[in-house]
């Protein structure tokens, strides 16, 4: 067997500069480059890692959206419900995007470990929408118990993703060392707290009617 030499060029990132970037570039030039049959390049070190552990993460996640859909289905008792409070993360994801767009900050493992934490958090609005709605059914008629339960509901949901939303500005302003470390994280939760939020008064009572009102004016007949 013939001998097998390897060689390997370090490249260090620049601050400011997304090791995605560099792997892409490396890659072109690597394209663009005739390499002999018997020589092989790849990229490997830490974007190799990296690629590693973003699979792992994104598993991870989708692991997250389905125990919350089985702890949310087993507390409701009804998948209906629980599908309900889940159309709340895509437009969580949509404005964690969005504020990582406007900021120019790239996915990170940091930012990847947001995405996790919100999954949990950002159902919690739905939940208490849902929850006081279906409590007021019993009692009111079903448009105004819809209307009731998003006015009841609107403040503790506003006090609750504010005091998330203040705690989390240092770290999403860059604010020090372990700011610029955690900034990805802050951006995710931020953005997605903020249209969550807003969606759970807005959309979801929207959803909620869509769902239900056929059906309770059927047995209202």
């Amino acid at each position: 067997a013939s001998d097998v030499y390897k060689r390997q060029v370090s490249i260090t990132p620049a601050a400011g500069v997304a090791l995605g970037d560099i792997a892409v570039a490396a890659q072109q030039i690597i394209d663009n480059t005739e390499i002999p049959q018997e020589v092989s390049m790849y990229i490997g070190g830490s974007y190799e890692d990296q690629q590693e552990s973003f699979s792992s993460l994104f598993l991870l996640l989708l692991l997250s959206l389905m125990l919350v859909y089985i702890v949310m289905a087993a507390q409701f008792e009804s998948p209906k419900f629980s599908i309900m409070v889940m159309t709340t993360i895509p437009f969580a994801l949509i404005g964690s995007f969005l504020f990582l767009w406007l900021v120019d900050c790239p996915i990170s493992m940091t930012s990847l470990l947001g995405f996790l934490m919100l999954v949990g958090t950002v159902v919690n609005n739905g939940i208490l929408y849902v929850d006081t709605a279906n409590q007021y059914r019993a009692t009111m008629d079903f448009k105004e118990a819809v209307i009731e339960a998003g006015a009841t509901r609107m403040r503790p949901m506003f006090m609750t993703t504010l005091t998330t939303i203040v705690a989390m500005i240092p770290m999403a302003a860059a604010y020090g060392n372990a700011g610029k470390t955690m900034q990805g994280l802050a951006l995710v939760d931020v953005g997605g707290l903020i249209v969550s939020t807003a969606m759970a008064l807005l959309v979801l009572p929207v959803f909620y009617v869509c769902l239900l009102y056929t059906s309770d004016a059927a047995d209202d007949k």
